[in-house]
């Protein structure tokens, strides 16, 4: 197949002709073919998911949370082990990625979680899953929760694989009461951050305060930003109510507009997904649904020339792709999989919760406008038509170790 507008390559907009089957196998501003209105970019690689399932699979599946995934762009999710049972042995990863292969939409891969309890046998967990699947990480590993982690724990086992951390300091969360980000200080964060940075190096999810993202600029550390902390503050409690609450918390406005303002010195956007129902928002649980807004909402940004394009790009699929170790992935160039999303900026649509596909069945972007991608490819195969599926579950492949080695 070979499709032909404006394409995003190498940090610039090109009028060109893509060619391509499973991979890309030509660039070329002399290629003719299918004319494609909008711009072709690499699909989002979302490095941070919660698509629950085993026991929560009242608020997602993998088969809704990937279909929600693929209506965003995104090819590739990474899932994370808090599950309900958790993802700490081989045994459950084994039948986690079992049910992947059979119900996920989109490219899968999945992080082993890291406990006190199995801290002493990681290697040899992570050894034996090995041998068969692609792990891209250990984590979300917690500094507080009921998977928590201590900070000599994760100091020994830090040169065992790549670890991604959710860094707030346990003595300084007090409480999750609602609305949390009142006992949830931006102190806890900075301190567990800078903690883990004189430790070693490590991927830091979520990072929501300013401060944070600059000290992980400065470092050998990576990071993640979300959406939320971009775009939300705590002057959405309001709007928000009971389900205000999201780990980490939301910030000040002008934590939020600093975080946007310093966008570049993050390495990734990810969604950090963790739908839960309505009924147990109101509870207090903490998580928003995003995977299916995050490359929209970032696509209007780009429209309304909030942030650059190439910024998004690098940051939602070359700079995951590198960081994750994820080959075959990343921009378009050849020998890449021809993992494409088309967006046009003429068709802006406003988030309805009822047109989203989560089983959350709600959103913290309610009315905000957005730009869905209009056709969405992976691996050569369209997926994706004007909101039309056109594969069934089943169809996005589990990593697998040889993935890794070879780019199979």
């Amino acid at each position: 197949m070979i499709l032909r507008g404006k394409v995003l390559h190498r940090g610039e907009i090109i009028e060109a002709g893509i060619e391509f089957e499973e991979r890309i196998l030509r660039i070329s501003k002399e290629l003719n073919g299918k004319a494609i209105r909008g711009i072709i970019l690499p699909a989002a690689i979302d490095v941070h998911v919660h698509f629950r399932d085993f026991k929560e699979k009242h608020k997602e599946t993998i088969e809704s949370g990937s279909l929600s995934a693929l209506h965003g762009g995104v090819c590739l999710a990474i899932d994370q082990p808090n599950t309900s049972p958790p993802i700490t042995t081989p045994e459950t990863y084994f039948e986690r990625v079992k049910r992947a292969e059979k119900k996920s939409y989109i490219e899968y891969a999945l992080n082993l979680g890291l406990t006190e309890e199995n801290s002493a046998r990681i290697c040899e967990i992570l050894s034996k899953i090995q041998k068969r699947y692609f792990v891209p990480a250990i984590g979300e590993t917690f500094l507080c929760n009921s998977m928590r982690v201590s900070y000599p724990t994760l100091e020994r086992v830090k040169k065992v694989h790549r670890i991604t951390v959710h860094a707030e300091d346990p003595e300084l969360v007090r409480c999750n009461d609602i609305p949390n980000f009142r006992c949830r200080p931006p102190e806890a964060e900075v301190r567990a951050v800078k903690k883990c940075i004189e430790t070693g190096v490590f991927h830091f999810c979520h990072v929501s305060t300013p401060e944070s993202i600059k000290s992980i600029a400065t470092s050998s550390s990576t990071s993640e930003v979300t959406p939320h902390h971009l775009l939300l503050s705590t002057e959405d409690a309001e709007r928000l109510g009971s389900f205000v609450n999201v780990n980490p918390p939301l910030r000040e406005k002008s934590f939020a507009n600093t975080m946007l303002e310093n966008i570049s010195l993050a390495d990734v956007i990810a969604s950090d997904h963790a739908p839960h129902t309505p009924e147990e928002k109101k509870d207090g649980k903490s998580g928003f649904p995003g995977v299916e807004t995050l490359y929209p909402l970032m696509m209007n940004l780009v429209r309304k020339g909030v942030v650059e394009i190439k910024t998004v790009v690098e940051r939602l699929s070359e700079k995951p792709a590198a960081i994750f170790d994820l080959k075959g992935y990343g921009g378009i160039e050849v020998g890449n999989y021809a993992s494409l999303a088309v967006f046009d900026f003429s068709r802006v649509e406003k988030i309805k919760a009822a047109e989203l596909h989560s089983k959350a069945g709600w959103t913290p972007y309610e009315g905000f406008e957005a730009v869905f991608p209009t056709s969405v490819f992976i691996r050569g195969v369209q997926v994706l038509s004007n909101k039309e599926v056109l594969v069934e579950p089943g169809f996005g492949r589990v990593l697998r170790s040889v993935d890794k080695s070879s780019g199979d």
